[in-house]
């Protein structure tokens, strides 16, 4: 794979899991909201970036990466009980507006890491938090248009590293005009 190539485009992004026949859409963009990446930066998938790698603007595309190639299988023990009261807030309060089945909250582990967890179960006590991908067990189905592919340069290449560490270039006064932030 070539790093340091652009590309803007969009798709339909199908899953299926387990038995399920059907597809099931879960992710669509479009012209005005294209998924937009740098190649080389981890931003996605490497197998994404692969299947597209070869491709040109206006290039139609379809294709499938396993789930073992993309987040893996469902994983049981990936699902963990948390005592409630790590959830309080610095008064000792339980942080309601954001722990409730379905919410995803970021979180911070002991090494400093940051990943996301989906809230399944509040309890009494105890919080159930799932911390597997939510596409993890499912086959990805995109079918979709490159809108545009060209080598990246050097500002388009800084602020996918911007983005990418939780900063923006772009942003001055709280308004952002570089197009890549905040999406």
């Amino acid at each position: 794979m070539a790093n340091n190539r652009y590309y803007r485009l969009s798709y339909e992004l199908h899953i299926t899991e387990g038995d399920q026949q059907e597809p099931m859409l879960v992710e669509k963009t479009n012209k005005d909201n294209p998924f937009e990446f740098v190649t080389g930066l981890g931003f996605t998938l490497p197998d994404f970036e692969a299947s597209v790698e070869s491709l040109q603007t206006g290039d139609k595309f379809e294709f499938t990466i396993p789930k073992e190639k993309a987040y893996g299988e469902y994983d049981e023990s990936r699902v963990k009980t948390l005592p409630k009261d790590i959830f309080h807030d610095d008064h000792g309060h339980f942080d309601i507006d954001s722990i409730y089945p379905g919410n995803v909250i970021p979180m911070v582990n002991e090494e400093g890491m940051q990943f996301e967890g989906l809230i399944k179960e509040v309890g009494a006590d105890n919080v159930v938090v799932d911390f597997n991908h939510a596409l993890a067990g499912a086959d990805l189905h995109f079918r979709g248009e490159i809108l545009d592919a060209h080598e990246a340069t050097p500002q388009e290449i800084t602020a996918f590293v911007n983005v990418m560490s939780g900063e923006c270039s772009g942003c001055e006064g709280g308004s952002c005009d570089c197009g890549h932030c905040h999406k």
